[in-house]
């Protein structure tokens, strides 16, 4: 058993778990929402301390990250669990499993993935993903503290539903961040993904406010998150809060889990995308193939930096620093070619 983080003891044997915002009040031998810490005999236990379900050395694009070290690869591992219970998850098979009955790929001590990453060739870290992080906290801490001591670095795939004292211990381990913002009301969140919309607000904020390197990811989900106005309004608030040179990938929906709903027609990413440009200087399309729409370009000049095909990148116009050629711009602040 690994006791976890952040809780307090109640009475009759109960625990009140202060991880994230759904503030689980577990009762003796249950789960908490996400299914991966568990009330133990009075003691808060994390259920999935180094047991990895995913391990993949993988392009640093697929997390997606396009502006931290592009066309390099980092080891990603996951396990299962997730504090959200979102009806259209990409990934169900990890995120919505029940850990009484676990899905397993192998164990693994904060000391031997470092190894193992150490081993990968080409390798620039270690990426928290594939579920949700934060549902496995020590884990991810003990081993972030291991990676950063051995100057490799550190990634966290998250839907940003975690409490501001856990991030901000995590802060100064974990180099970047994408973090999804599923939509732009509580009703949908509430709805869709049975959270509220504020806590990950604030999320975003937090990481942004930390200079740490930060890319949102909006699934776009055909006649359910795919208001115009709303996603405008959603745009305005990123600028407004980070600045606009903040990354945003939209990706397109196909049917998963418990939501049968038609893919994203690309008509509609590209109307988004238009939208987004309009407010923010760098905007990806994803789960779809569109080149023009996967580059990366100088917001002064215009010039082509990247180009990209799914996770293969082509540097065209870009200095070892991450500058434009043409005019000298600095655009992406990680970057070694």
């Amino acid at each position: 058993m690994h006791e976890a983080m952040f809780y307090s003891r109640l009475d009759n044997n109960q625990v009140l778990c202060k991880l994230c915002p759904h503030y689980c009040k577990i009762e003796e031998g249950r789960f908490g929402n996400c299914h991966a810490r568990r009330n133990r005999n009075g003691i808060l236990s994390t259920e999935v301390y180094g047991r990895i379900a995913a391990f993949e050395l993988d392009p640093v694009e697929k997390k997606p990250l396009y502006h931290f070290y592009p066309g390099k690869e980092i080891l990603s591992v996951g396990t299962t669990g997730c504090n959200l219970h979102c009806l259209f998850c990409q990934n169900h098979a990890l995120s919505q499993c029940d850990n009484r009955k676990p899905v397993l790929i192998k164990t693994l001590s904060p000391d031997d993935l470092l190894k193992a990453a150490q081993k990968a060739k080409h390798n620039i870290g270690i990426a928290f993903t594939y579920n949700e992080p934060s549902v496995n906290y020590e884990y991810m801490l003990d081993v972030a503290r291991k990676v950063k001591q051995n100057n490799l670095v550190t990634a966290m795939i998250t839907n940003g539903y975690i409490n501001p004292d856990p991030l901000e211990i995590l802060l100064e381990y974990i180099d970047a961040f994408n973090i999804d913002l599923k939509g732009f009301n509580e009703k949908f969140y509430k709805k869709y993904s049975k959270a509220t919309l504020g806590p990950v607000l604030e999320t975003i904020k937090q990481v942004g406010k930390s200079g740490k390197h930060l890319e949102l990811t909006n699934l776009v989900i055909p006649t359910i998150n795919d208001d115009e106005d709303e996603f405008e309004n959603m745009c305005q608030w990123i600028v407004n809060e980070l600045g606009e040179n903040t990354v945003l990938h939209l990706s397109r929906y196909f049917p998963r889990y418990e939501l049968n709903q038609y893919p994203t027609p690309p008509e509609i990413l590209f109307n988004l995308y238009d939208i987004a440009k309009s407010y923010l200087n760098h905007v990806y399309l994803g789960n779809m193939a569109t080149e023009i729409h996967s580059n990366t370009y100088c917001p002064v000049c215009k010039s082509t930096l990247i180009e990209r095909t799914y996770y293969h990148i082509v540097p065209k116009g870009i200095t070892a620093e991450g500058k434009c050629i043409q005019c000298n711009t600095q655009v992406i602040q990680h970057y070694s070619s």
